[in-house]
This record gives C-alpha cells, sequence and structure tokens, in this order.
C-alpha cells in the first residue's frame, strides 16, 4: 500500500515537472487543431480563429526550468538604418543547454558608418500582467494585453535605444503543419513551433551613441517568436523565413513565408498575405487592414522558389473573385548580409537584405509595388 501511494506521487510528480518544462502558457494557441479556418483568398474578414491576435502567444512557451529545449524573439527593423535585436534562452543547436541561461544578440548596421554587433548574456525573466515584459538585465521586450504595441529598451557597450513598435496588422500569422496551430515540423516527433505577433509594425524611437549623439530612428519591423523542445539537428537541418512589406500611396501589403527543410527530405512551407489601407498619415496610420491568405503545405495557393544560387525568391498566390481574379506575385532578390549570429553547438543564423517588385490586384486592376525586408537562414551543424 506505502509502494503504492509512493508510486502515485512520484508519477504525479514526473507530470507536474513534465508540464512545467514543455507546457505551453495556459491559454496560449500554440499545438490546437483547428481544420477549417485558413484564409484562402478572402480579402474580407479582419482576424480568424487562427491567426487572431494572443498576448499569451508571446511569453516564453520553453519554460525556465527546463533542462532542454530553446526560444527566441527577433526584432528587425527595416528604415533609418538596419536593425536586429534577438532575445534567447537555451540554444538551438546544443542539446541539455540550460534554458534559464538567456542571451540578446544586436546588430546596428552603418550607424555613423559604424556596423556594431555585441551580445549580452544573463538571467532571462518574464512578466505576465496587463503589460507584458521579458527581459534581460536592463534590456526589455514590452507589449501590451491587446497586442497593439511592442516596446523596446536596450543599453549596449554604450549605445541606448528605444523603440516604440505599432502593430498596423489585425492579424498574426502562426502557420499550422498538420493543423496544429504555430507548428512547423512534422507532426508526430518533437515539434518547430513559431509564429510571427507583428507582421508589420510602424515604427519609431531613438538611438543614443556613446558620444551623446541622439538618432531619431523611423520605419517598418517583424517580431518573430521561435521555439523547440530540442536541439537541432534532430529533425530539421534547415529553415528560413522572410517578411517583404510593399510600399505605395494608397495600399501595404505584408507578406511573410516559413521554408522548412526537415533531415528526411520533407518539406515544409507557410505563407501569409494582408493588406493594410493607408489614413490620413500615410504609412502610420491605417483606416483598414484585412487577410487574404493564410495558407500551410498547399501548393495550389502558394508557391514558391528560393535560388540560393541566384540568391532570387520568387512566390505567387493566385486570385479568386474577391480580387477579380487578379494573382499576386514577389520577386525578390536577397541582398548584402545585414547581421550572422552562431549558437554555442555550431547553428548559423544570416540575416539578408531583401528588395524587390510585386504585382498586385487594386480597384479591379493590377498594380505594381515596390517591395523591401529581411530573409533568414538557420542552419544547423553538419555534425
Amino acid at each position: 500500500m506505502l509502494l503504492t501511494r509512493i508510486f502515485k506521487a512520484f508519477a504525479a510528480l514526473a507530470t507536474i515537472c513534465q508540464s512545467i518544462a514543455l507546457g505551453f502558457q495556459p491559454g496560449a494557441d500554440y499545438g490546437q487543431y483547428k481544420t477549417s479556418n485558413l484564409y484562402n483568398c478572402s480579402g474580407s474578414f479582419p482576424t480568424s480563429n487562427l491567426t487572431a491576435k494572443n498576448s499569451v502567444d508571446t511569453l516564453p512557451q520553453i519554460q525556465l526550468v527546463s533542462a532542454s529545449g530553446w526560444e527566441q524573439w527577433e526584432v528587425i527593423m527595416h528604415g533609418t538604418f538596419s536593425i536586429i535585436l534577438r532575445w534567447s534562452h537555451g540554444d538551438q543547436s546544443k542539446p541539455h543547454s540550460l534554458a534559464a541561461v538567456g542571451k540578446i544578440e544586436v546588430v546596428l548596421l552603418d550607424v555613423n558608418g559604424t556596423d556594431v554587433q555585441t551580445s549580452v548574456v544573463g538571467k532571462l525573466s518574464y512578466l505576465d500582467n496587463d503589460v507584458k515584459e521579458l527581459w534581460i538585465g536592463n534590456n526589455s521586450l514590452k507589449w501590451d494585453n491587446a497586442s497593439t504595441w511592442y516596446n523596446v529598451t536596450l543599453g549596449v557597450d554604450g549605445y541606448s535605444l528605444v523603440l516604440n513598435s505599432y502593430s498596423a496588422m489585425h492579424d498574426t500569422f502562426h502557420p499550422d503543419v498538420g493543423y496544429y496551430n504555430g507548428r512547423l515540423s512534422s507532426v508526430g516527433g518533437p515539434g518547430l513551433y513559431g509564429s510571427v505577433p507583428v507582421t508589420r509594425g510602424q515604427i519609431s524611437g531613438y538611438l543614443m551613441t556613446p558620444d551623446s549623439q541622439n538618432i531619431t530612428l523611423d520605419g517598418l519591423s517583424v517580431l518573430k517568436h521561435t521555439f523547440s523542445e530540442q536541439a537541432l539537428p534532430a529533425y530539421v537541418k534547415k529553415y528560413s523565413s522572410a517578411v517583404v512589406w510593399g510600399y505605395s500611396t494608397a495600399f501595404y501589403d505584408t507578406h511573410v513565408f516559413y521554408h522548412i527543410e526537415e533531415l528526411n527530405g520533407t518539406v515544409h512551407e507557410a505563407a501569409y498575405l494582408a493588406r493594410a489601407i493607408a489614413g490620413l498619415v500615410v504609412k502610420s496610420d491605417f483606416e483598414s487592414t484585412w487577410d487574404t491568405y493564410a495558407v500551410t503545405d498547399d501548393t495550389n495557393l502558394y508557391q514558391l522558389v528560393i535560388d540560393p544560387t541566384k540568391q532570387t525568391i520568387d512566390a505567387s498566390l493566385p486570385g479568386c473573385a474577391s480580387t477579380n481574379n487578379i494573382s499576386y506575385t514577389f520577386n525578390l532578390t536577397a541582398g548584402g548580409v545585414i547581421g550572422q549570429f552562431t549558437d554555442l553547438g555550431g547553428g548559423r543564423t544570416t540575416y539578408y537584405a531583401l528588395n524587390g517588385t510585386t504585382l498586385a490586384p487594386y480597384n479591379a486592376s493590377i498594380a505594381n509595388g515596390t517591395i523591401a525586408g529581411a530573409y533568414v537562414v538557420y542552419d544547423a551543424p553538419t555534425s
């Protein structure tokens, strides 16, 4: 009898520890099974059950007591100059890395002719209140319960950075491999998960340099959130993602994609497309937004060709009645490297600038626009 009680106690303790280490945050959308709420050229719905904003989704999903697993939050800015900020805990290419060890990696490109790349290591902490926050030391990422504002405060190597990013879209983006919300890898193995809480952030702020020069910042931003229970390349050898923003006098399109390559040759692709209609103040105020596509692993709805030799990316989504049967096309070229980070286990993340053109429907005709953004490639270590 005593042994039975002891066994049950240990079983209960194991269940609790597992939920603490691997369970999603209460109220998070990740892992939910959904089948019927992808956008398929809708062009009319402002939100959906699949990609609607949820501020809990941006909180750490790999718990800090975990002995393995990793998680990253990437803020990429395109504007006054390029900025990459990456909060992380754990290490995506080193098994059994302690999740509680956090790191912030920073790239500030061409600040008065100087490229700044540095990092800060420390304990990652977070707060789940009306204003949610994660931080390492005095370096924080904050967002509100409505997932409308995301604020960054950073101080490294004599530079002080403040960014305020307003989410111009009503949606986030959650890929759903196997119809499991946020999943990027095949069902049945360890899960690689990800979402894009901010697909088009209208950003403002300032950078104070070590010589006390105050530089006003303005531009567009994206926030990506990625995590997994296990280090790579146990099941995924490479993954890439991109965000491109269109510029126009009347409308602004945002296109996001993921491309996942698994060790067994399986490839997963997910894509998101949404449009914002500008208000009286162009590029900062939006009267309305709507989402046109949110698809995963559907080649009838999304065609993606990545040519690493030519450094080109071509993507297309077909039209439908709501777009007057006019399709969307994106033709992109990867430019110079913005920054590169190497993990403790040897995995490498490279950030490229993207530029190109798009053809898209607008007012029952074809509009030609200019697009720009960022392309991120992760290569797992080969040994």
